[in-house]
């Protein structure tokens, strides 16, 4: 006598992620000896689409392109601009945001 299996009814919403494994650190630190993760406090970036406790990670191998965001040194002080391709005291590229959006 032979047996089958037969699975009826709905499967896991979960099965989807059991092979494919996200591992964050990959994901946001892919050359983590070269980044720095940067918690920004306050609005004064929104117009860059970075807002109040927002990781912006940061990539120190990466040339600046025109446009990309940098963080770089701003009368003494950390800050966000685009890069136009003149400035000094880049730190580093800004390649990822993380936002938390509850605590």
């Amino acid at each position: 006598m032979k047996r089958f299996q037969r699975t009826t009814g709905f499967g896991s919403p979960a099965e989807a992620y059991a092979e494919n494994d996200i591992d964050w650190n990959k994901l946001l630190l892919p050359k983590p000896h070269a980044m720095y993760i940067f918690s920004i406090e306050g609005d004064g970036f929104n117009e860059y689409g970075i807002f109040d406790r927002d990781l912006a990670v940061v990539d120190c191998s990466l040339i600046p392109r025109k446009g990309d965001l940098v963080i770089k040194i701003i009368d003494g002080e950390f800050g966000v601009d685009h890069f136009r391709g003149t400035e000094h005291e880049i730190i580093g590229v800004v390649s990822r945001l993380v936002r938390l959006l509850r605590p």
